[in-house]
């Protein structure tokens, strides 16, 4: 494959259901100067027939792996793997096996870059389409052309935006410095992306063309086994959100990320101040009173 181009579109692959979705929206890319890597986690349907098809179409590589890492939550080690097999581009696009770009992605993706390099940007974020797991279209997420990666992070939160991986494209010098965080099921790891991708700086919108994310029931993260990873996951990023970006964010915001950490880690903080001291500084006399009652409340009903 040629290491001319600048963009790698790794699929960490599982399942076949919508995969020629996926397929169908890179062999019609207005421009093919991109390389495909798709990392099989050992799923229970082999894709090598269909892709087949595909030859000639666009240049990609495919790998089969014989230990299965996401049924284990073990996600991003999966992700890691199979950035791996890519070479020398410079930026990286992680693309689901049940989502799909539209046709102009990469025409698009060459004009930003353009804009990326002029003012220093890491991370580009491309308008999300929303689908049903049967290709209705649900919302089309337009975005801001400059705006903060803290911002992204905390209208995440507050459900005002959503994030996932499949519309990120970020560098790859970025991501050998920092690597992703590795919670269980990769469960917040998009969302630590913007803090840390953009050493909690600016991201760059792109909306000229969209990355289709599908909801289905049969995604990895609704399955009911994995909800322990879950757990442990939210724990570990509100830890991270606290220790590491506090002053990313004003009183409010750190109280709100306060109350769920607490909330997922009551018995073993690792925060360098404890709990009272933290609703306190965070939430004042009220905050440390609401925080003091509700302990006390849940001691007595013990």
């Amino acid at each position: 494959m040629s290491n001319q181009k600048k963009l790698a579109i790794v699929i960490p692959y599982y399942k076949i259901d919508y995969f020629k979705d996926t397929l169908d929206s890179l062999a019609n890319q207005t421009n093919k100067d991109f390389n495909v890597y798709i990392g099989n986690d050992n799923g229970p349907n082999s894709p090598q027939d269909l892709l087949l098809t595909y030859q000639n179409k666009f240049d990609y590589e495919y790998t089969k792996f014989k230990e299965n890492l996401g049924g284990k939550g073990e996600l991003v080690q999966q992700w890691d793997r199979c950035i791996a097999l890519s070479t020398e581009e410079e930026w990286i696009m992680i693309l689901a096996d049940d989502d799909y770009i539209s046709h102009n992605f990469v025409e698009q993706f060459y004009k930003s870059i353009l804009i990326a390099n002029e003012k220093s940007i890491n991370l580009l974020r491309f308008k999300m389409r929303r689908i049903t797991h049967d290709n209705n279209f649900l919302v089309d997420h337009e975005q801001p052309l400059i705006h903060k990666g803290a911002n992204y992070l905390w209208e995440d939160e507050t459900h005002e935006r959503f994030i996932s991986i499949s519309e990120n494209v970020f560098r790859r010098s970025v991501y050998n410095k920092v690597g992703f965080r590795n919670y269980p099921l990769a469960w917040r790891v998009p969302y630590m992306m913007y803090l840390d991708f953009t050493t909690d700086g600016d991201v760059l919108g792109v909306n000229g063309a969209f990355v289709a994310i599908r909801r289905s029931e049969n995604q990895l993260t609704r399955r009911n086994d994995v909800n322990q990873y879950k757990r442990h996951a939210m724990k570990q990023c509100y830890f991270d959100l606290l220790n590491e970006y506090e002053k990313s964010f004003n009183k409010n915001q750190n109280l709100h990320f306060l109350k769920i950490y607490h909330y997922y880690n009551k018995e073993n903080n690792l925060l360098k101040q404890n709990f009272s001291t933290l609703f306190f500084k965070f939430g004042g006399i009220i905050g440390l009173s609401k925080y003091l009652l509700k302990k006390n409340f849940q001691k007595k009903s013990s």
